[in-house]
């Protein structure tokens, strides 16, 4: 038994013993949920998407935070999807991508609109399961292969017959129609010129595979074809329609000239695994074919020399189907697992893959243009997703050295990082563009601490240089600075906007902001301090310390509140809770606890990890804190415990911020990495992305305008700021912009 089913089955008994407990926010609901959790990213890690596909359904609604909804979405990555009566066995869209055809396991073909999925036609055309469908050159007609023995050609626009070829003795697996009139039969304006089909038969003594050539305007067998021990069940024409190949369960595919001749064999290698081939599909040049096979890989062979050139795996359950994107420079695969995979024919290596489906998939197809996919699967669902494979296993962001501090714009989707090169970056992260990038401090000093004011509109930045830099966030244009004795190692800025308090050695400075005067000095620890954090009411101040201790003073005094003891000899971070009267203490021996301001008493243990860690972020709720550990942790802020894990780096995060909604996170890496966790479908994200570029278009033709009228980019960018017609969305837009604007041109 492996390890994820041992897993599987100890949660599957969590769960039978929480089953009553899931209407609430009971105990036993609570215990239940972590190990929810940990199935799913256990499932996820290893692969098994079918298995952790199970996990997100089960837990009850009171206890799913933001780690549940990044794991729902990631299940499922398509665009749009409607659900069918039966499962669609095969697939095909039409030469002009406005429809789609459905063959199903109960005989039935469809016929539906791309766009909107609205039914256009339907008829039982068979008796048993449609096996393999295609349309004619013209789009004008289908031809369906079924169990039932029987290949019909019909026409599109009513599914009525035109003929139907009855000369296989067996389940017929595939058919197609020749892509162009061939000398072998005589042209027709009125029906394509050929068609295969295949199957097998039984002879004395065993199975011979065979395909048949017959004319597709009245189904006169012109030639049969016969290839190894096994059935055929797929085949497809050549580009040119000077050959056709078919999927054998002989271990291979078997490729003829279609005026007839002996097979080229394309042998599947003997890797100990059982390899029969379900699937063929030829590049849009004809010189690669590719086969799906039931060992969990797929393979693209150069027809002309009959090479292996690569085998592409990954999938956890056999390949059922596989397609050319329409470049030739794409393989999508469907597998039984459950997923689709993408990979790049140049080099054989996966480039995605797409979850959605919850049983195995069935048939994959690129549309005519090549920008979407459609697929099918025993869920009864038909999906279709984005064929570019950048958007699905996205990249994180790059800096230009490691990465020590991420923060969220207060008013926007921008983000801010800081580098160990002394440079502050600005991202958007929904188009994930870099917007601006600037020297804030010396090269060699670093650059590790960064914070937005509460309007967004200013960005402080700390360094080992002393000194804290004070920036416009739009235009980049520094606005001052404030310097300190030692090193700045940290900062902060009071929600209010009025105060900023500086970790710099074993004090912490606190400003007025709007005096640039320093108005406090705490002096408290006896170790450097490692961080520093305002009250939700801008009166008091928690600082961390390499001494092991976390002490809270008065923010405008300097006064010494309460003492808590870290439990470790670095204290990493502490936060007051919403309504200031507790605060969380973590260690960089991986302890976390809540303690209470008043008493100076601990309330409660929330963690004890063996993993140490950098920084933690409080959501805006409350109810979720995430560690910057080996992984992400997600911990309950409220009563304790792992309920989530994410890997998003290489190496370890290093610091985590959630935006101000408290609905996305992002975290950064000493390996260069930020990544962004977003618990949107991907759809949305899309659409969001799309709308995003919409609107930056526009504005960037308004800001072009307006300077071209001789007004200054910090007078547009002041209006823009002031101007209560301008907000949500569209601010973000042009504060993108005007980010981008003021970087190229040197402000």
């Amino acid at each position: 038994m492996n390890t994820i089913s041992i897993k599987s089955i100890v949660a599957a008994i969590v769960l039978f013993g929480a089953a009553r407990a899931h209407d609430g926010d009971s105990a036993l609901a609570r215990t239940s949920y972590p190990a929810e959790m940990a199935a799913a990213e256990a499932s996820m890690r290893l692969a098994d998407h079918s298995e952790a596909r199970a996990w997100p359904d089960a837990p009850a609604p009171a206890q799913r935070g933001l780690e549940w909804r990044l794991f729902d979405a990631g299940f499922d990555d398509a665009l749009a999807r409607f659900e069918v009566e039966s499962p669609v066995h095969t697939l095909a869209v039409s030469p002009d991508g406005a429809r789609i055809a459905l063959g199903r396991a109960d005989g039935v073909v469809e016929v539906r609109d791309t766009q909107r999925f609205d039914l256009v036609v339907r008829k039982s055309l068979h008796q048993g399961g449609v096996t393999q469908l295609r349309w004619d050159r013209a789009g004008a007609r289908l031809v369906s292969a079924s169990h039932d023995r029987r290949v019909v050609v019909a026409r599109a626009a009513d599914l009525g017959i035109d003929c139907e070829f009855t000369q296989h003795g067996y389940p017929v697996g595939g058919a197609d129609f020749a892509p162009i009139v061939t000398a072998t039969v005589a042209p027709s304006e009125s029906s394509p010129a050929l068609v295969a089909s295949c199957s097998y038969e039984r002879p004395a003594g065993g199975v011979v595979g065979t395909l048949q050539l017959w004319n597709g305007a009245d189904a006169t067998l012109v030639r049969t074809l016969h290839g190894g021990r096994k059935p055929l069940v797929e085949l497809a024409f050549s580009p040119d329609g000077r050959f056709v190949a078919a999927a054998s369960w002989d271990f291979c595919a078997f490729v003829w000239p279609v005026e007839g001749g002996e097979p080229r064999v394309f042998a599947v290698p003997d890797e100990g695994v059982y390899r029969a081939v379900d699937g063929v599909a030829w590049s849009p040049d004809g010189s690669l074919l590719a086969v799906a096979s039931k060992d969990m890989s797929a393979r693209v062979f150069d027809v002309a020399s009959g090479a292996l050139l690569h085998t592409m795996r990954g999938h956890r359950d056999a390949v059922a189907k596989l397609a050319f994107s329409p470049d030739g420079d794409s393989i999508a695969t469907a597998s039984g697992d459950g997923t689709l995979a993408l990979y790049s024919v140049r080099d054989g290596r996966r480039t995605a893959v797409l979850r959605g489906h919850s049983d195995g998939v069935l048939s994959v197809t690129y549309a005519t243009d090549g920008t979407q996919l459609w697929s099918s699967s025993k869920d009864r669902s038909v999906r279709r997703w984005d064929a570019r494979a950048s958007v699905y296993d996205e990249a994180p962001l790059t800096a230009s050295r490691a990465t020590y501090v991420v923060r969220w714009s207060p008013i926007g989707d921008c983000l801010a990082s800081a580098s160990y090169d002394g440079r502050v970056t600005i991202w958007s992260a929904v188009t994930r563009a870099k917007l601006a990038s600037w020297q804030a401090h010396p090269a060699d000093k670093s650059c590790h601490a960064l914070a937005y004011s509460p309007d967004g509109r200013t960005l402080y930045s700390g360094s080992y240089d002393g000194t804290v830099a004070i920036w416009d966030s739009v235009l980049g244009l520094e606005r001052g600075r404030l310097q300190h004795p030692s090193g700045v190692y940290w900062l902060a800025v009071s929600g209010d906007g009025a105060l900023l308090a500086v970790a710099s050695d074993k004090q912490v400075l606190v400003w007025d902001l709007a005096k640039r005067e320093q108005i406090a000095c705490f002096t408290g620890h006896s170790a450097a301090v490692l961080s520093v954090a305002f009250s939700p009411d801008a009166t008091r101040c928690v600082s961390c310390a390499r001494d092991g201790k976390a002490l809270v003073f008065e923010a405008r005094s300097g006064a010494l509140v309460a003492t808590f003891a870290g439990g470790a000899a670095n204290v990493a971070e502490a936060v007051f809770t919403s309504r200031g009267d507790e605060v969380i203490v973590g260690g960089r021996d991986g302890s976390v606890a809540r303690f209470d301001v008043a008493s100076g008493r601990r309330l409660e243990d929330l963690l004890q990890s063996r993993h140490g860690f950098d920084h933690l972020a409080l959501s805006p709720d409350g109810r979720r804190l995430v560690l910057a550990s080996e992984s992400l942790v997600f911990v309950d802020a409220q009563h304790g415990g792992i309920v989530g894990r994410f890997r998003g780096h290489k190496d370890r995060p290093y610091h985590v911020a959630f935006d101000v909604r408290g609905e996305r996170l992002a975290s950064c890496s000493t390996d260069r990495s930020i990544v962004i966790y977003d618990p949107r479908p991907l759809r949305d994200r899309l659409a969001s992305r799309a709308r995003r570029e919409q609107q930056r278009s526009m504005v960037r033709e308004a800001i072009e305008q307006r300077l071209s009228e001789e007004v200054g980019l910090e007078e547009v960018t002041n209006t823009v700021w002031s101007d209560p017609a301008i907000s949500g969305e569209l601010r973000t837009a042009w504060i993108e912009e005007l980010t981008l604007r003021a970087a190229r041109s040197g402000r």
